[in-house]
């Protein structure tokens, strides 16, 4: 049977210490771990564009160790969606089309983008989040993360914002952070969780053909599959109707993300006929450890 082709999964980095020994060889450099992560997974967020300016050459390097059906999910820069305001609008437009035209060098291998908002951007940018929309000119999905709670108010200003996403065949970035919240903060990784991720509403709606879901796993791996179960029916549904979603698996560390993503595409294929999992992660005594 095929391997499952119509859902990229990734996580949120590809160089983690803790999955040497396990995804990674022992000894293997820095250098060859995207090569080594892109043998289990066909997509990763790529959050340091966030943060810095991301050179071609940095780029190109990553282009060149992964495969032609990989994707890399790049977030659009911070300056582009924390600074806005009347007067810089128009500069956060330019900005947005200089980092299309970096990524246009590489759109073959360029995935769903992400231009996440931070929670003090509320209804009242809706004008700027448009324009900025509009701005996008590559030919591959731009999904779009709002944090304010009005956007989730199930109203006249989630219904104006969704409206916004598929007219334009954009869709939202669905965060569920509902395991991380399920229990008190146990320790570190879980404190550190609760203090960082948003907690909103997830409202699993796709506006367009390629729905985008972030989900924040508890390092407790039992306390996920009740929410895990609830994404592999809407996967598949989704899947069945023609669409190609893109699930990004976190945990409050990192360390099990991979085992939640292996997870939940095993449940996502028992729901479909004719596929296989694409995910085989090694079954090794340094991954036993792990639970």
């Amino acid at each position: 049977m095929p391997v499952l082709r119509h859902l990229y999964f990734g996580m949120a980095q590809w160089n983690h210490p803790d999955w040497i020994g396990w995804l990674y060889k022992n000894g293997t450099s820095n250098s060859t771990r995207l090569e080594e992560y892109s043998r289990f997974f066909n997509s990763v967020e790529v959050g340091s564009s966030f943060y810095t300016d991301l050179t071609d050459q940095t780029i190109k390097q990553w282009y060149e160790q992964v495969p032609q059906d990989f994707r890399f999910s790049f977030k659009v820069p911070q300056t582009i969606t924390h600074q806005l305001s009347g007067e810089t609008l128009t500069e956060a437009c330019e900005r947005l089309q200089r980092f299309c035209q970096q990524l246009s060098r590489f759109e073959d291998k360029v995935g769903v983008t992400m231009m996440q908002f931070p929670a003090t951007v509320g209804p009242e940018y809706m004008s700027y989040i448009e324009q900025l929309c509009d701005v996008w000119s590559l030919g591959t999905p731009l999904s779009v993360e709002v944090r304010h709670l009005q956007f989730f108010d199930k109203s006249d200003t989630e219904t104006e914002f969704l409206r916004l996403l598929s007219k334009r065949n954009m869709n939202r970035v669905i965060m569920d952070s509902r395991p991380v919240f399920s229990t008190e903060a146990y320790c570190d990784s879980l404190i550190d969780a609760q203090k960082k991720k948003p907690q909103v509403p997830c409202h699993p709606i796709a506006t367009s053909m390629h729905p985008v879901i972030r989900f924040i796993g508890h390092p407790d791996m039992g306390l996920n599959d009740v929410y895990l179960d609830q994404w592999a029916k809407k996967l598949s549904d989704w899947i069945k109707e023609g669409h190609t979603p893109y699930v990004f698996v976190h945990t409050s560390d990192n360390v099990k993300a991979p085992l939640l993503a292996q997870v939940l595409e095993t449940k996502v294929v028992s729901l479909l006929e004719g596929h296989t999992a694409r995910i085989l992660l090694p079954a090794l005594q340094e991954q036993e450890s792990l639970f």
